[in-house]
């Protein structure tokens, strides 16, 4: 079970940061599915795609998650929680100091993750103190920091744990969109994560087919998360063929 195995989809659609936020508002407010529901589909999904990643058995295996404040820190977290109950053995890597306030869906998420492994050692705060981030034992590195709200360049505390994923030598699974590359334009703004893969949620946001990005991004894969098609029809997106094959696909550039 490898990145080969998976569907192939061509001629994909892609929608802005703006058009995906306003895809995200319709889903939940139109259509009643929460942000927990869309996040534990996402968390499932990339766990599944972090197995395709590493050949198709996660049991034994490290992985590293690295963790931001927002959606995507979550999603990070409670793939872990899935990959756990799969044999493999995890950390989640916070871009934040213990003291600060979370908010809500990364706070239960740790919580879950937490309780799932019974090891409070699971979690660790990364404040941008001088120490480097190592991720010597790690087989497999999960990009969780920024998502597709995100602009500019990362700050001091993302930066750091950017260079050191990059330096580390392991594969690299972004999560939506590799961290410091901009949803829109594809373009870079200081460092940014080199992901051996992407798993990218309901639909690739615009900056990812972009030439620019492809050195960052690495293979494109798709999930499918429960967004109905009715929710990106209204945005005037087309979305009705994508997963007629399988829920999570590879796309082809």
């Amino acid at each position: 079970m490898t990145l080969e195995n998976l569907p192939v989809v061509r001629d994909v659609p892609s929608v802005t940061a703006a058009q995906m936020a306003e895809v995200d508002r319709r889903t939940i407010h139109n259509f009643a599915i929460g942000v927990d529901l869309l996040m534990e589909n996402a968390a499932h999904q990339i766990a599944r795609a972090a197995r395709h990643v590493l050949g198709g058995r996660v049991a034994g295996k490290w992985v590293f998650g690295l963790v931001g404040a927002g959606n995507n820190g979550a999603d990070t977290v409670g793939a872990l929680r899935h990959l756990e109950n799969w044999g493999a053995t995890s950390q989640a890597i916070v871009a934040r100091s213990p003291e600060e306030r979370l908010r809500e869906p990364l706070e239960s998420q740790l919580t879950r993750l937490i309780r799932v492994t019974a090891s409070p050692d699971v979690v660790i705060w990364d404040d941008g103190g001088p120490e480097p981030r190592e991720f010597g034992r790690s087989l497999l590195i999960l990009d969780g920091l920024l998502g597709y709200g995100a602009r500019g360049a990362p700050r001091r505390t993302e930066a750091q744990e950017i260079v050191a994923a990059n330096e580390s030598g392991a594969p690299i699974l972004a999560v939506d969109i590799p961290s410091g590359v901009d949803p829109d334009t594809g373009a870079t703004s200081g460092v940014a994560i080199r992901a051996t893969a992407t798993v990218t949620l309901g639909l690739p946001k615009a900056g990812l087919m972009a030439p620019a990005a492809r050195e960052f991004v690495g293979e494109l894969l798709l999930a499918d998360i429960g967004i109905p098609v009715r929710a990106f029809h209204a945005i005037g997106v087309n979305t009705s063929e994508l997963f007629v094959d399988g829920d999570l696909v590879r796309v082809v550039r």
